[in-house]
């Protein structure tokens, strides 16, 4: 079962790294004319950034009439790539959300597709609590204000002024009001349970992990 999701991730992960690395920036001016090509090879690797970098900064250096040296470049990536494609970096990774460009090479990258899986096991627990809270934090403050906006109509409808129309109007309001009040207090329940849930799924998940990849 393990060896078919983690099949599965070194795929997507392909696909969404392409995309979310094709419009980054890479090198400034100065450091194409510095030209350490072994150094940035070896940034590269250590960042799991896939063999196209080098073309990106190729482009970025055009303007300077320098033209990337790739033996230097790939020599040194590969040794990046030794620090970027293990288990604890792979668990690293997934669980900041980051995506996987499929770098590592057959043997290592099994390791570090086990550790992304966890990873991202722990990213989306982590994901779903936080938006629990968020959604917990928006309803008790629509409750608040719902409150307040109500007993100002209250207050108004104190006036011994108001015509028959202004005081049907007023009540109508109030019941409105009343009404997103409870809508907001049960949505504030539903995401309270959602967060408590969130959080003991993060638990498990810190006491199945944590031995293996240490505290997060």
């Amino acid at each position: 079962m393990r060896r078919h999701r983690i099949r599965g991730l070194g795929i997507l992960g392909v696909a969404v790294a392409t995309a979310a690395l094709a419009g980054c920036a890479t090198m400034s001016k100065e450091a194409c004319l510095q030209g350490d090509w072994a150094g940035v090879g070896f940034k590269d690797g250590e960042a799991g950034r896939p063999q196209s970098r080098l073309d990106e900064h190729a482009k970025a250096c055009a303007k300077t009439g320098v033209v990337p040296q790739a033996a230097p470049y790939f020599a040194a990536r590969d040794q990046g790539l030794k620090l970027y494609c293990t288990q604890d970096r792979g668990f690293s990774e997934g669980r900041f959300g980051n995506a996987y460009a499929g770098v590592c090479p057959q043997g290592p990258e099994r390791g570090f597709l086990v550790g992304y899986a966890d990873g991202q096991l722990v990213h989306a627990a982590v994901s779903r609590l936080s938006q629990a809270e968020s959604d917990r934090s928006s309803a008790d403050a629509r409750a608040e204000k719902r409150d307040r906006e109500a007993r100002g109509v209250e207050d108004e409808l104190k006036n011994p002024k108001l015509n028959e129309e202004q005081t049907r109007e007023l009540r109508d309001r109030l019941n409105r009001l009343r009404s997103e009040r409870r809508q907001a207090v049960e949505d504030g329940r539903r995401a309270e349970w959602a967060a408590r849930d969130a959080e003991r799924e993060v638990d498990d998940l810190r006491h199945r992990f944590g031995p293996r990849y240490g505290g997060w």
